[in-house]
């Protein structure tokens, strides 16, 4: 799970940007990405080569993933040559989409998450509550 309990869970109502969220989740080499980072991170060419697709095609859908925030870049190595070479992570992101305005959705949607809240290790609600963020509007 991230560090900062505002990377935990991204709520947004319909929107432009939920809708990128939407197109990004719908493609079918994103979640391939996504469900192989979150086995292990990996560089962009080990990616391709576990995924067999193009460099250019992964370099798209990386782009994507990352301006979403939903992986990001674990670590910076150097390959023998000098080339940066970038280690992606996924961010363990929660993502609820409201179809409606109302606040009477964000009390529900808060309501549910405090009696389903994800556990620790150590056994105490890992969902810190205050550090939700919301769309803005919402």
């Amino acid at each position: 799970m991230p560090e900062n309990p505002e990377e935990k869970l991204l709520i947004l109502q319909l929107s432009e940007d939920s809708r990128k969220i939407a197109r990004i989740l719908s493609n079918e080499t994103s979640i391939r990405i996504l469900k192989l980072l979150d086995r292990k991170s990996m560089s962009a060419a080990d990616i391709a080569d576990e995924l067999e697709v193009r460099l250019n095609t992964l370099k798209y859908n990386l782009d994507s993933l990352l301006e979403a925030g939903l992986i990001r870049v674990r670590q910076v190595k150097w390959s023998r040559k000098g080339r940066e070479i970038k280690v992606y992570e996924t961010v363990g992101k929660m993502i609820v989409l409201l179809s409606g305005e109302r606040s009477s959705d964000m009390s529900l949607l808060l309501t549910i998450l405090r009696q389903h809240s994800m556990k620790n290790s150590e056994g105490t609600a890992a969902l810190e509550f205050s550090g939700v963020y919301c769309e803005p509007g919402i």
